[in-house]
């Protein structure tokens, strides 16, 4: 097709299609003969390159728009709100011009004042005739905090479930630093390529440019990393256990929200940025029934990451070993595994040897220990095994004492009764028939019949015995040693499968 038929079936001249061209917007093809072949796909893109113009679309939008850099349909939205505007701009100066022309004004006899009072009077009038700013700080607040939630439940998990660590025990502040690390990085890229986020998103919130267009990475990564040095700073504030700093971290939740509600920007928020929501314009967010989905389903987000973390630590605590045929290294991995998981590694001062008997721990922290009632004299408790073909088949726990005579005030001590060791035997030996739900339950009726128990159920036979006279109890596990009185102390527990 030569230039003379594009002519004809663009409506361009000849200078339009070649500086067209030269903007880069087709390469029209040469012949054989040096000359210019333009095809069909050519006058198309002149086509529409020619409509664009004449709405007013500058050549760089609309190589943005060519390229896929802008969407078309938030262009051209934003494109009628300029036109509205300045429509409504131009009835003002022809109104303005008429009353100007009736009024018989000179150069010399304007009053520009007057005129220019009314038009600021017109213009305020407009302002309040347009839809009104929609603030919504809960669901920017309670958005980012879900956001935190999946990436910090995320970290959680894993570090359950690969180095068994117990967040019950040290806390929630690692892997929420984690979690604000790995979340910076996603937020970046998402705010980039989609302009939300999985919590923004749920509660119908998108941040983009006034043009409708995405944020560039380097404006992303600049908001993001502002925001995570304000959230962080709360974050580390908030794990301080001092009520004071607790405190300053809940007043920057309250200023962040108070900002907002009053429609000034953040610190973080560039001055081309829009904040939208899911309202549209005949309804604030309340008014669409389907929102209270969005709430519904961020409850239901918030409720699964409390589960996985819940999951994970449950998943986490099991004994390493399980089974119907586990042997006496392997009883004694569990048991110091679990005690372990449950207090730490460096707190505890006994670990159980797998000749049933427990090594002390040496301290090498130097502290000194005092012992306020004395130390007790009773022995510490003991395993015994029993197996058959290299299997485990009973353990029982004994401790017992005699003082032999009454003891004196000097020598009145406290001792704590192993229901506790008793009830993570069970657990490390017989967990699979056991469960969470009946080691918990042993453990109560333990307590409640002051060792003596016998358990029969799901072929497992618990049986314990505990004595003790010329003891005070104190507490469920505590007994404190009588002056003037002689003290016998004995516990035995045997357990084992019988099916």
């Amino acid at each position: 097709m030569t230039i003379k038929e594009v002519e004809a079936r663009t409506g361009l001249a000849r200078a339009n299609i070649r500086y067209y061209e030269e903007q880069g917007f087709f390469s029209a093809v040469r012949g054989e003969n040096g000359y210019r072949n333009y095809s069909e796909e050519d006058v198309d893109t002149l086509l529409k390159v020619k409509l664009l113009r004449q709405l007013g679309f500058s050549l760089e939008e609309i190589h943005e728009l060519q390229n896929g850099e802008r969407s078309l349909e938030p262009a051209l939205e934003r494109r009628e709100a300029d036109l509205e505007r300045e429509q409504r701009e131009l009835d003002q100066a022809i109104a303005l011009c008429r009353d100007m022309r009736s009024d018989r004004v000179s150069f010399y006899t304007l009053d520009a004042r007057r005129y220019l009072d009314r038009l600021a009077r017109e213009e305020a009038v407009l302002t309040r005739d347009q839809d009104p700013v929609r603030i919504f700080p809960w669901r920017r607040y309670f958005a980012r905090n879900l956001d935190l939630g999946i990436y910090t439940t995320l970290v959680t998990v894993i570090l359950q479930l690969t180095a068994h660590m117990n967040f019950v025990r040290t806390g929630t502040l690692l892997p929420s630093l984690l979690g604000l690390f790995i979340m910076a990085g996603a937020e970046i890229f998402m705010l980039h390529r989609w302009g939300t986020t999985p919590g923004k998103a749920l509660l119908g919130l998108k941040i983009l440019r006034e043009d409708g267009t995405p944020l560039s990475l380097e404006e992303a990564a600049q908001r993001t990393l502002l925001v995570m040095v304000f959230f962080g700073g709360g974050l580390l504030l908030g794990q301080i256990p001092v009520p004071l700093f607790a405190l300053v971290s809940l007043g920057m939740d309250i200023w962040a929200c108070w900002r907002v509600y009053h429609g000034k920007p953040l610190f973080w928020e560039g001055d081309d940025q829009l904040y939208l929501d899911g309202s549209t314009r005949e309804g604030a967010f309340w008014d669409n029934n389907r929102n209270w989905l969005r709430v519904g389903g961020w409850l239901a987000a918030t409720a699964a990451c409390v589960g996985l973390t819940v999951g994970g630590h449950l998943l986490a605590s099991l004994p390493p070993h399980r089974g119907q045929s586990i042997t006496v290294e392997q009883f004694v991995d569990n048991y110091n595994r679990f005690m372990e998981f449950s207090y730490g590694k460096g707190n505890l001062s006994w670990y159980l040897t797998e000749s049933g008997a427990f090594e002390e721990v040496p301290d090498d922290s130097g502290a000194v220990v005092i012992h306020i009632l004395g130390e007790s004299p009773v022995p510490k408790e003991e395993f015994r095994f029993t197996e058959e073909g290299g299997i485990l088949t009973q353990v029982t726990l004994v401790r017992s004492y005699d003082s032999g005579g009454p003891i004196t005030k000097e020598g009145t001590y406290g001792v704590g009764i192993p229901y506790e060791e008793i009830a993570v035997a069970a657990r490390c030996f017989l967990w699979k028939p056991l469960g969470y739900n009946s080691v918990a339950e042993l453990y109560r009726e333990l307590t409640e019949q002051n060792g003596n128990l016998i358990w029969e159920r799901d072929g497992i036979l618990i049986d314990s015995q505990a004595h003790f006279t010329g003891y005070r109890p104190s507490g469920d596990d505590a007994l404190f040693a009588q002056e003037g009185e002689s003290q016998s102390y004995f516990v035995e527990c045997s357990m084992r499968r019988t099916g």
